[in-house]
């Protein structure tokens, strides 16, 4: 009788005969993936809340400081974090109406004046709200070299997510 292997690559269990050429896959909710990488950051103990923290000290290593985060959260309200890797992180802030309307006037008016096709307005629409809304690091548009190329499409979809054009939940009634 053959003996059973069974292996676990990133939460995916796979069992399989030394005999056999088929195996089981078997793959964990991604609310169960998602919980336990919570318990295991709660676990920690690295969530401290920012208004426990002291002015001086970084957020994280070469990042900005918990008095400015404080500062920011006291301008703009709710404050964000998106890791992008284990250890580049950004720092935005959500986008109000006002913003948003004059973001879309002007990009109405470029594209009207023919300054724009149609994907460049919405590489332009992304480079503008990652602009307004990044806090830390700061980002021009104009000069984004050193940026990763998805990043402004990354933060204005997540400052659009925050900002309320993407429900948390729908259900009928």
């Amino acid at each position: 009788m053959s003996e059973k292997r069974q292996v676990t690559v990133k939460n995916i269990e796979i069992e399989s005969n030394e005999d056999s050429e088929t195996a089981t896959i078997t793959l964990e909710p991604e609310e169960v993936v998602e919980q336990q990488f919570e318990e295991d950051i709660l676990a920690e103990g690295d969530y401290q809340d920012i208004e426990d923290v002291p002015d001086e000290e970084p957020i994280w290593e070469n990042g900005p400081k918990a008095g400015l985060i404080k500062e920011w959260k006291k301008l703009y309200g709710d404050i964000y974090i998106t890791s992008i890797t284990y250890d580049k992180h950004i720092v935005w802030r959500t986008l109000n109406r006002a913003e948003y309307k004059q973001i879309v006037k002007k990009m109405e008016q470029l594209v009207q004046a023919g300054q724009l096709s149609t994907a460049e307005a919405n590489l332009w629409n992304e480079e503008t709200i990652a602009e307004l809304c990044m806090l830390y690091p700061e980002f021009d548009k104009n000069n984004a070299t050193g940026f990763m190329a998805g990043l402004p499409s990354l933060i204005a979809q997540e400052v659009l997510e925050a900002s309320g054009f993407v429900a948390l939940e729908v259900r009928q009634l």
